[in-house]
C-alpha cells in the first residue's frame, strides 16, 4: 500500500498538472483573477476605508444628540474636481480641531474673546460637560445686560456654497431669565448666519445642534464667497451669572466626497465606497456558502436516490420535481417573509432551493455506475452500501461537483441582490442588493441622471463581474474535468 508521505506526493503531482491545464484556459485565469481581486478586497475591507459602512458618523462627542453625519447627501466623488475639470465644488471643511475644548492649552490655540467690563473670561481644565476644559464666563456686578464674545477664525477656500453645514454647542448657565447663548458666522464685519440656543436650562448643561438645512439660500447667505470667516459664540446677561461654553463645533459639508461621493440615506448619508467593499464580503459569504450547502445537499440526494432506487428514489425525486416547478423568486420571498430576513435565514433558504437540478445529474450518473462491473465485485465481496457510496460511487462523481460550486455561485449572488432589491434584507448589513433598494426608494431617480449615477451603477458593476468571474472559472473546469470536452 502507498505510504502517506506518497500519497501526498501523489496529490501534489496531480494538482500541478490540474493547474497546468488551467493556466491555458485564458477565460479562466482571468475569472481567477477577478475573482482574487474580490476575496483581496473582501479581507483587506476595513483597511481599505476606516469608515463604519452601515451608519456612519463623525467620531467625537456630540451631546446635542446622535454623532453627526460624515457628509451630506448625494455628495459627488471627489474626483470630479480633478479628471472633470470642476475645480469650483466645494468639500467638507471641519474648521475646529479640538470641538471638546479639553484642556485650556487647546482652547488657548483655538479661541479668542473679547468682553465688557465687569465680565471675565476664563479656560478651565475641569469645569466642562464631562469634567474636562470649557469656558467659563462670569458676570459680576451686572447693572445692565452685558454681553461677552468668543470666536475663532477659519478660511472656506472654495468659490461654490457648500451644501449645507451644522453647528454644535453645549452651554451650562446658573441663571436662564435674562441669559441668551447665540452662534453667529462673520463675513468682513458682517453676520451672515445667526441662531440662538433655544434650550438653556438653570443650573444645568443644555446641549444643541444648529443646523442650516439644505436651503440653497441660507447657505448661500452664510458663505456668500470663499475667505476668512469667524464663529462667534455671543453670551448676553443681565445679572450676576456664570456661564460655561463647551463642544463648540462647525461641520460645513461640501458638493464632493470620497472616491464614489455618498448616498441619498436622509439621516446617515453612507460612503459609497464603503457601503460598496463592504458588500463583496456579503455576496462572497452568501454565494460561497448557499453553494456550497446546496452543491453537496444535491449530492448526497443524488447518490442515495441513485444507489437506493425504490421507494426512497420515488420520494427523493418527486419531492424534487416539485420544487422544481414552483416558480424561485415568488417562493423565497414567500419563505422569508414567513421566517425572517437575517442574514443566514438568507443563506438556508438559497440553498434549499438549489439543490434540486444537480441531485438529478448526480442520480442519472450513479444509475450508470451502478451497472458497472466493479460495482457487481464489490456487492459480490460483500462490501456495504455505504462503502460502495463512498469508496466506488463518490470518486467518480466528484468531478461535477467542482464545476457545480463554481456555476453555482453566480446564481446565489444574484438571487441575494434581487430579494435584497425587494427590500427583504437583514437590517444589520450593507450589501450590494440593499445599496439598490435604497435607491430605488429614494426618489432621486427624478433628478438628472449625473446627480446619482454612482450611487446605482459601481454595486450593478459589482454583481455582474463577480457573477462573470465564477462563470469563466466554471466554463475552465467544466472543459478540464469534464471527459466530453476535456483537450486531447
Amino acid at each position: 500500500m502507498a505510504t502517506k508521505k506518497e500519497k501526498i506526493r501523489f496529490t501534489f503531482k496531480r494538482f500541478k498538472g490540474f493547474w497546468r491545464e488551467f493556466r491555458g484556459s485564458k477565460r479562466g485565469v482571468f475569472g481567477l483573477a477577478i475573482l482574487s481581486t474580490y476575496i483581496i478586497v473582501a479581507i483587506i475591507a476595513p483597511y481599505l476605508s476606516p469608515i463604519e459602512p452601515y451608519a456612519p458618523k463623525i467620531a467625537g462627542h456630540y451631546p446635542g444628540g446622535t454623532s453627526p453625519k460624515i457628509a451630506a447627501r448625494l455628495a459627488k466623488p471627489y474626483w470630479y474636481k480633478t479628471l472633470l475639470g470642476q475645480n469650483d465644488l466645494s468639500e467638507n471643511v471641519f474648521p475646529i480641531k479640538d470641538h471638546a475644548m479639553t484642556t485650556p492649552e487647546t482652547i488657548n490655540s483655538q479661541w479668542n474673546w473679547t468682553h465688557q467690563e465687569n465680565v471675565k473670561v476664563v479656560p478651565t481644565s475641569d469645569k466642562g460637560d464631562r469634567e474636562d476644559g470649557c469656558i467659563e464666563i462670569n458676570f459680576t456686578s451686572i447693572t445692565e445686560p452685558s454681553t461677552a464674545k468668543i470666536w475663532t477664525t477659519f478660511n472656506y477656500p472654495y468659490k461654490n456654497k457648500p451644501r449645507e453645514f451644522v453647528i454644535h454647542i453645549s452651554a451650562f448657565t446658573e441663571e436662564i431669565t435674562t441669559t441668551s447663548v447665540k452662534v453667529v458666522l462673520v463675513k468682513d464685519g458682517k453676520e451672515t448666519f445667526s441662531r440662538e440656543v433655544t434650550n438653556l436650562k438653570a443650573n444645568a448643561w443644555a446641549h444643541q445642534f444648529i443646523p442650516s438645512g439644505e436651503s440653497p439660500r441660507t447657505v448661500g447667505n452664510a458663505f456668500p464667497q470663499p475667505g476668512e470667516y469667524s464663529l462667534e459664540v455671543q453670551v448676553t446677561s443681565g445679572v450676576n451669572n456664570t456661564i460655561r461654553i463647551d463642544n463648540v463645533d462647525l461641520l460645513i459639508y461640501g458638493e464632493v466626497y470620497g472616491l464614489l461621493g455618498s448616498d441619498g440615506s436622509q439621516d446617515r448619508p453612507r460612503d459609497i465606497f464603503t457601503t460598496l467593499i463592504y458588500g463583496t464580503r456579503i455576496s462572497l459569504t452568501v454565494g460561497l456558502l448557499s453553494a456550497i450547502i446546496s452543491t453537496f445537499l444535491g449530492l448526497f440526494i443524488g447518490l442515495v436516490s441513485g444507489y437506493l432506487g425504490g421507494i426512497a428514489d420515488e420520494f427523493l425525486m418527486r419531492f424534487a420535481d416539485f420544487l422544481l416547478v414552483l416558480p424561485t423568486l415568488p417562493l423565497l420571498i414567500v419563505l422569508i417573509v414567513t421566517t425572517s430576513a437575517s442574514f443566514w435565514n438568507l443563506i438556508l433558504i438559497i440553498s434549499f432551493m438549489g439543490w434540486m437540478t444537480f441531485s438529478r445529474q448526480i442520480r442519472s450518473m450513479v444509475l450508470s455506475l451502478k451497472e458497472r462491473t466493479f460495482i457487481e465485485a464489490a456487492k459480490a465481496s460483500g462490501a456495504s452500501t455505504s462503502y460502495i457510496i463512498s469508496r466506488h460511487m463518490l470518486p467518480n462523481v466528484f468531478a461535477l461537483v467542482y464545476i457545480t460550486l463554481a456555476t453555482s455561485v453566480p446564481g446565489a449572488i444574484i438571487a441575494e441582490a434581487s430579494i435584497s432589491w425587494l427590500g427583504l434584507f437583514d437590517p444589520t448589513i450593507v450589501s450590494w442588493g440593499r445599496m439598490l433598494y435604497e435607491f430605488t426608494g429614494s426618489g432621486v431617480i427624478i433628478r438628472p441622471f449625473s446627480e446619482y449615477w454612482f450611487w446605482v451603477i459601481p454595486p450593478g458593476l459589482a454583481i455582474m463581474f463577480l457573477a462573470i468571474s465564477f462563470i469563466l472559472v466554471g466554463y475552465a473546469l467544466d472543459e478540464i474535468l469534464n471527459p466530453r470536452l476535456r483537450r486531447r
